[in-house]
């Protein structure tokens, strides 16, 4: 078996093992990017992965599913996601999302039904920014959902990569290559450049993550 085919074997495999909440959240990114919006996807799901709701970030589009946010600032995918939840459920339902969440959505978790929240790719931009515990005596004393990632798997780059692709916010590029992300960038803008953004935006998510496996263990292995 030549690179190539061990490659997307192995992304395959992976792709396999994953739970349900995890590939619909890449799913979800995936159409993000496609739509011409920042490809971040997110899924509310119960402990035992039935999924509740699924969504993606919506920012450039001009319409959107009942009770979601769209054509604004606001329209992130977690966003989108908490959303749909009724006031007041049941509050031990898991996020998984394939980008940290930023400060506006991780006020918003902080606020929802979310006992556990999990990302895949990390983004140092916002780093930290789940910590409200200085705000106020109150917000010390409250206990904060759970937090799993960044993954540090090609799963976790592949998160973060996505986020970078597409759409392109140069403040945001050059924050993250001083925060030391400048690979990741350098990738997602090699492949627009090239028009392989094109051709992998033409295939299902987890067929993009087989072609990318190398340059993901390449940027994993870099870390």
């Amino acid at each position: 078996m030549d690179v190539t085919r061990a490659s997307q074997a192995t992304a395959a495999q992976v792709w396999a093992d994953l739970d349900e909440p995890w590939r619909e959240a890449f799913r979800q990114a995936w159409e993000a990017l496609r739509a011409g919006n920042i490809p971040v996807g997110a899924v509310a799901s119960s402990q035992d992965g039935t999924i509740v709701h699924a969504a993606r970030n919506r920012v450039h589009d001009k319409d959107g599913p009942a009770g979601e946010i769209f054509g604004s600032a606001l329209a992130h995918a977690e966003m989108n996601v908490l959303a749909r939840l009724p006031f007041r459920s049941q509050r031990n339902l898991v996020l998984s999302t394939t980008l940290q969440p930023c400060l506006q959505c991780a006020a918003a978790i902080r606020l929802g039904p979310i006992a556990t929240v999990r990302f895949a790719g990390a983004d140092r931009y916002w780093d930290g920014c789940h910590d409200f515990a200085m705000l106020s005596p109150r917000e010390a004393q409250r206990a904060q959902p759970a937090r799993e990632g960044p993954r540090s798997d090609e799963l976790g780059v592949f998160g973060a990569l996505m986020s970078r692709m597409g759409v392109r916010r140069p403040r945001y590029e050059e924050a993250l290559r001083e925060l030391g992300e400048g690979p990741s960038v350098d990738l997602a803008r090699r492949l627009a450049e090239d028009g392989k953004l094109e051709r992998l935006a033409a295939m299902e998510v987890n067929e993009a993550l087989g072609y990318l496996w190398p340059r993901l263990t390449e940027l994993c292995s870099a870390r």
